[in-house]
């Protein structure tokens, strides 16, 4: 019934994510979602695989330092309401919860050094860019 994380441990610089999502590609593991956290020198890089065992012994091999955690996946109504709603029912039962994140889906936010020019970028590279609302009327 749990969900397997990997956290890793990375370096903050550019090209240190490219290089990590490039060895899952290249090895056919699939990132179904993930969430990135900076400590300005160093992240952690939080992911669900499909082949939690195969992205492991992968990472651990390239010296990435990997730790695997248990996590709880659930649905959330996507309604007003929905979130909050879960998250009373944990914390009736003084379940605390540490962090979480959204996942698998396509539509991925970045925080970029310079917003104009990523966004400029990708959309002379066909990436579709979707605006700030659009986005709040998903």
């Amino acid at each position: 019934m749990h969900t397997r994380e990997l956290s890793i441990f990375i370096e903050n610089k550019a090209g240190r994510l490219a290089a990590l999502t490039g060895l899952l590609g290249q090895a056919g593991i699939n990132i179904r979602g993930f969430s990135v956290a900076d400590m300005s020198d160093y992240g952690i890089v939080r992911l669900i695989v499909d082949k939690p065992d195969d992205a492991v012994a992968l990472l651990r091999g390239q010296d990435f330092i990997v730790r695997e955690s248990s996590l709880i996946c659930v649905r959330v109504p996507d309604q007003p309401g929905g979130l909050g709603s879960i998250l009373n029912m944990l914390s009736e039962a003084g379940i605390n919860v540490e962090y979480m994140y959204a996942i698998v889906d396509t539509l991925i936010v970045f925080n970029v050094e310079n917003p104009d020019q990523a966004a400029g970028l990708l959309r002379e590279s066909g990436v579709e860019v979707i605006s700030g609302p659009k986005v709040y009327s998903l």
